[in-house]
């Protein structure tokens, strides 16, 4: 609060200054909107809600919501939170206690968990208890300012401006103050003026607190309805079922309502056999699509792919044991050959009703390198099994001569591809929270509300006593040069401005030291 009183702040270094006035309903109200007749509750349910509303509105209680806040941020930073809870259930199978502790507080997803969200909710509820209490009664003094400036009021302005002047004066203070305020300054009556500047600039906070509220719920819905699992899909196929982990970790699946396919997976690695990095060719086939595939990208590790509000991030990968893709060239003897891609244990039937099944990859056989186990099955039934090698490609045709050629050209090893698959379905909410949080701190950083009275007073003798007066709510340092700017305007036009108690008291401060000082330098 500044010490600084307008016409809807009542907070003087004395005490609390109230002035009535009468509501639009004919209640008495004060400038805080509050109705100074309203009876007393004495029933023992208004006195529990009384209470009750108290501990909402409580500072307490938002220093102990914020501070239970960071309690759980630090301990989230303690209990690492990429580990599942297997892993840390590992970690701490040797206290019991500790693991059931452990399970109870959902330490494993500390932001998800129950206790957190409960500490979010206390905090909900604290802002619009606190919203609730306080901008009624400021709105209703943004929608009905004191515009007439009164004695009583007077007494808390800081910044005034006072003389008196001929009659004759007035209308060249009218149009002097219309230079200085321009066209918003507004005539009450023949007496007030009355201009104001950012009104809703006090606005700015509740503001901000609906910008915090929409973040607070959005978080809330989104650990209720977030979705995060994996999936794996081997290359070639589809998938469509994430396995996730629900209530007490029990395990489940959750249908996509479209297939995702791996087309293709890469993996490279360092020379020792390290993996370096890998990446998937995925595509999405929605049967409610007239047209599929319906996306098609290369994720990598930091590049997902985006469909449906799902998220398919590159997480991990997994070589199929056996499942070996085999690239082989077979022709007539002498004659063209065509490559075929097989796996293993695949029959190849052609067309002269010779069959070629690759049974087994060896990675090295005899120091000659990679070769394939071919079994060949003559159209009369006799069957044959032979090595054919990926770095000798004539051997089979200078060596065997069977009635075909086959040529190894090479192996490709099938793997899984991991997808980790979110969905946060509140983010764009939560996105339009914090754009009107950030435009209500603008508002109640950067918009100072100010307001000036004026009041121009006939006496008996006909002169004029006129008063200058100006408030704000914030920036009293910038309000002042504001001010004072104002005067020296009024100063140049109508003569020095008559010196308050205030500004006498100072004077006469100053006129005794300067003449303490004189005495001193005479004693000397």
């Amino acid at each position: 609060m500044t010490s600084v009183t307008s016409n809807s702040s009542s907070s003087v270094s004395s005490g609390v200054l109230r002035v009535a006035r009468e509501g639009v309903d004919g209640r008495t109200l004060d400038p805080e909107g509050e109705d100074l007749n309203a009876p007393v509750a004495h029933s023992p349910v208004a006195r529990f809600y009384a209470s009750s509303w108290r501990v909402f509105i409580s500072l307490k209680v938002t220093i102990f919501t914020l501070t239970s806040i960071i309690i759980a941020c630090l301990s989230g930073m303690f209990f690492d939170q990429t580990l599942t809870y297997e892993e840390h259930a590992a970690q701490w199978a040797s206290a019991q206690w500790k693991l059931k502790l452990y399970t109870v507080l959902e330490l494993n997803d500390v932001f998800g968990s129950w206790w957190f969200a409960l500490i979010i909710c206390m905090l909900l509820v604290n802002l619009l208890a606190c919203s609730i209490e306080r901008l009624p009664k400021i709105w209703i003094d943004i929608k009905g300012p004191r515009k007439k400036l009164a004695d009583d009021q007077l007494r808390g302005i800081k910044h005034t401006w006072k003389k008196g002047l001929p009659a004759s004066e007035r209308g060249k203070l009218g149009a002097l103050l219309e230079a200085i305020f321009g066209k918003k300054l507004e005539r009450v009556d023949g007496q007030h003026f009355y201009f104001e500047r950012h009104r809703y600039a006090r606005c700015g906070v509740y503001i901000v607190h609906t910008g915090l509220t929409i973040i607070m719920v959005g978080g809330i819905i989104n650990g209720l309805t977030k979705l995060d699992g994996i999936m794996m899909v081997t290359e070639g196929r589809t998938g469509k079922m994430v396995r996730l982990k629900g209530p007490g970790n029990l395990p489940y699946s959750h249908d996509l309502g479209f297939e995702v396919k791996c087309d293709d997976f890469r993996l490279k690695t360092f020379i020792d056999g390290a993996p370096m990095e890998f990446e998937s060719d995925l595509s999405i086939w929605d049967p409610s699509s007239p047209v599929n595939p319906v996306v098609t990208k290369k994720i990598q590790v930091n590049d997902p792919l985006e469909y449906r509000g799902y998220t398919f991030y590159q997480a991990s990968y997994n070589p199929i044991p056996g499942d070996q893709m085999v690239q082989l060239d077979l022709g007539p003897r002498g004659g063209q050959r065509k490559t075929y891609t097989l796996s293993i244990g695949e029959q190849l039937k052609l067309g002269d009703g010779a069959t070629f099944t690759p049974v087994e990859v060896i990675s090295e056989f005899a120091g000659l390198g990679a070769a394939v186990r071919v079994q060949e099955t003559a159209p009369d039934g006799t069957q044959t099994s032979y090595v054919v090698f990926r770095e000798y490609p004539a051997f089979d045709r200078d060596v065997r001569r069977g009635t075909h050629d086959v040529q190894f050209r090479g192996f490709d090893q099938q793997y899984a591809t991991g997808l980790q698959v979110g969905r946060v379905p509140w983010i764009p909410v939560i996105f339009v929270g914090f754009a009107i949080m950030f435009a209500g701190m603008f508002m109640a950083f950067f918009m100072s509300h100010r307001r000036y009275w004026g009041r121009i007073i006939e006496k008996k003798d006909g002169t004029l006593d006129v008063v200058i007066a100006g408030a704000a709510r914030r920036h009293q340092y910038a309000f002042a040069e504001e001010f004072d700017k104002i005067k020296d305007v009024l100063t140049a036009a109508f003569g020095p401005p008559e010196l308050s108690t205030a500004d006498r008291a100072r004077a006469l401060r100053d006129q005794r030291r300067a003449e303490s000082s004189a005495l001193d330098k005479a004693a000397e």
